[in-house]
């Protein structure tokens, strides 16, 4: 009797597999053409998780630059045209929400922050956030960049060795936003690796997938505990410093250097009076350094790797043309008025290889992209990925070229987002690869042990694959004199 029972059960799932699968591939009057779809159940996931861009850029060709396509049953528009990005990148929270789509991120920042708070909270917690990364707080932040570049560097034995560049940067980008976001009290209790090891056992344990089968979510998962359990470790050490730092403010002591992210978030009050738990605030902070972290450090690691290929010896020799003009200590003003090549080289490797290859919203309400109209409850995406390797805006997209007009078609770049949602950490993340790659461009030689890397696809943030990014470092006599 139950072995018939589940073959009914069977029975049943398959007939449901297959007709969602008939249902996806007819088109409904008013809506995207729709990338024919063979696969029940998982839909077009095999042939994007094996090379997404390949995947997505025949896909266009196909069918056109606006197509829908088939996750684990689905359907996701991909508005791959740059003319229209507009349609997902101007709409609102209400009309294109990315709650619902992102609610995966919740276990790492905490229920009650971004995503796991009322929409009302969250636009409040990142104005807090977007009041401490202005301009006028980040007139410091250079020196204290290339103080942490030129004491986590110490660490290179030797006047010549060999090291993983996309582990190093790593360590860098979190020292140097610690001590410029958060004072040089709490960078000095911060051990740059364990935060890179705890914030790497979190985003280890996202599955994308969970947007499409809500309820991966809910299954038990040794990633699931190594998160908790990195959650759990890093909420503590930062709250034991919150908790510090209100009891200095209560004291009078105000002094503290850099921007002092964190003491904006302990004295942040929501609207309605109330003060920021200390909950909310650890979970600001993670988000913070979680968000930046990864995207500073692949953009840093893929500019340098870049510049280092043979064929780029002409855009290496201008780099290093631009830096020579200054002397070893530089100021804000010299890294963001008179840096220009070295902030295309930056934009054009995120250009290249976005560290982030698909953003997505939940439809709340039927919303119009171009000639197609979009039904509520549908997913919509813009894929940086696809959009970066438009022939007409970026012409011979896979080949590195700082000296590229971004603007052939406009707002075709969308590395750092746009509209509403766009990054509020670009200028502080351009800031701080700009400063690094200038102190360790004068300071050190590199070499690469191999041909540039593959971009690591299996990864939530894409960057280039870790096995390949040993590079060779030789230190300049005038360096090891400092």
């Amino acid at each position: 009797m139950i072995a018939q029972l589940l073959l009914v059960i069977a029975f049943l799932g398959v007939v449901y597999a297959v007709a969602k699968l008939v249902l996806f591939n007819t088109r409904r009057p008013g809506e995207p053409p729709i990338v024919p779809c063979y696969y029940p159940v998982v839909g077009h996931v095999v042939q994007f998780g094996i090379h997404p861009l390949n995947f997505l850029v025949e896909c266009k060709r196909r069918v056109g630059g606006v197509f829908t396509i088939n996750m684990f049953g689905q359907p996701v528009t991909i508005v791959g045209d740059p003319k229209v990005h507009a349609a997902f990148f101007e709409p609102r929270n209400e009309v294109l929400s990315p709650r619902e789509v992102y609610a995966f991120m919740i276990p790492v920042f905490g229920e009650g922050v971004g995503y796991g708070a009322s929409y009302g909270k969250m636009r409040e917690q990142l104005s807090f956030l977007a009041e401490e990364l202005s301009i006028e707080k980040f007139k410091n932040f250079v020196p204290a960049i290339q103080h942490e570049v030129r004491e986590y560097t110490k660490s290179w034995k030797g006047a010549s060795g060999e090291i993983n560049l996309l582990d190093e940067m790593s360590a860098l980008i979190i020292n140097t936003a610690c001590r410029c976001l958060f004072g040089e009290d709490v960078r000095k209790r911060i051990n740059a690796t364990r935060f890179a090891f705890l914030l790497a056992e979190m985003e280890a344990s996202l599955r994308p997938a969970e947007v499409f089968v809500p309820w991966l979510g809910a299954l038990p998962s040794a990633a699931a505990r190594r998160r908790n359990d990195a959650r759990n470790e890093l909420s503590e050490s930062l709250a034991k410093i919150v908790m510090e730092r209100r009891a200095a403010e209560a004291r009078g002591e105000t002094d503290f250097q850099g921007s002092d992210l964190l003491g904006g978030l302990v004295r942040a009050v929501y609207s309605d009076g109330t003060p920021m738990s200390l909950h909310e605030v650890c979970g600001m902070i993670v988000a913070a350094m979680f968000a930046g972290q990864h995207t500073s450090t692949i953009t840093t690691t893929w500019t340098l790797l870049h510049l280092m290929q043979s064929c780029n010896k002409r855009h290496f020799a201008k780099v290093k043309e631009e830096f020579a003009d200054f002397q070893p200590q530089i100021g804000y003003d010299d890294v963001t008025d008179n840096m220009p090549f070295a902030d295309q080289c930056a934009r054009e490797a995120i250009r290249r290889d976005p560290p982030l290859i698909m953003l997505m919203r939940k439809v709340m309400t039927p919303h119009k992209v171009g000639n197609f109209v979009l039904p509520k409850g549908s997913v919509i995406a813009v894929s940086p990925l696809l959009t970066h390797a438009d022939e007409e805006a970026f012409p011979d997209s896979r080949t590195w070229n700082p000296e590229r007009d971004f603007n052939k078609v406009p707002k075709a770049f969308v590395g750092f987002g746009a509209g509403v949602h766009k990054c509020m950490g670009e200028k502080f993340g351009l800031l701080q690869v700009k400063t690094i790659m200038f102190t360790l461009l004068r300071e050190f030689d590199f070499e690469p042990l191999g041909p540039l890397p593959d971009p690591d696809y299996h990864t939530m943030v894409v960057g280039p694959t870790k096995s390949q990014s040993r590079v060779r470092f030789v230190r300049r006599p005038a360096a090891s004199s400092k």
